[in-house]
């Protein structure tokens, strides 16, 4: 396929994407950073609405940060316990930008993916049981070699799988 095709079916995926990012559960980019993956990134970012926010999860991200859990400085002020919401949660109608898939820990990807097929995060411990919304739309650039890729469970989530690696940085300059 040429690579005039190729950008215009990632430009079609980045728009629909957009159009409901949590109902198309997401898009997986295999693509090195470069000038091709920052043009279709910016793309998909100018398509989105303005209300909805980008949430990037660091590769080694910690389960309380990511799920959230008990807010230590919170309860001491406040004499109760009090949750503090984590990254999946605050991600809530918005999109998760996961960089360096292929590198994510099994536990993160448990627990991201159980939050796209649930919609939301239970949280139960530290005293604390709650449920907080967490639908979201999941961007996971894929950076490995021919070899690696990102995991299976989070591919079979994701509605478009795009392949950047090939193109030149003039094919993204072509259906803009």
């Amino acid at each position: 396929m040429s690579g005039a095709l190729v950008w215009s079916d990632a430009v079609l995926a980045a728009q629909l994407f957009a159009a409901d990012p949590a109902g198309t559960g997401g898009v997986l980019v295999r693509s090195r950073a470069g000038p091709v993956r920052d043009r279709w990134l910016a793309m998909m970012r100018a398509s989105l609405s303005p209300a909805i926010a980008i949430h990037h999860v660091p590769l080694h991200i910690a389960d309380g940060r990511l799920l959230g859990g008990l807010d230590l400085s919170a309860t001491l002020q406040a004499g109760r316990p009090v949750a503090e919401r984590g990254l999946l949660a605050q991600a809530d109608g918005g999109v998760v930008q996961v960089a360096m898939a292929e590198r994510l820990l099994s536990a993160t990807t448990v627990h991201l993916t159980s939050a796209m097929d649930a919609g939301e995060i239970a949280i139960e411990r530290d005293g604390m049981s709650l449920r907080l919304p967490a639908r979201f739309g999941v961007v996971a650039f894929d950076e490995g070699l021919e070899d690696e890729s990102a995991p299976v469970s989070l591919r079979d989530r994701l509605a478009f799988h795009l392949d950047l690696t090939d193109l030149a940085v003039g094919d993204a300059e072509v259906f803009q």
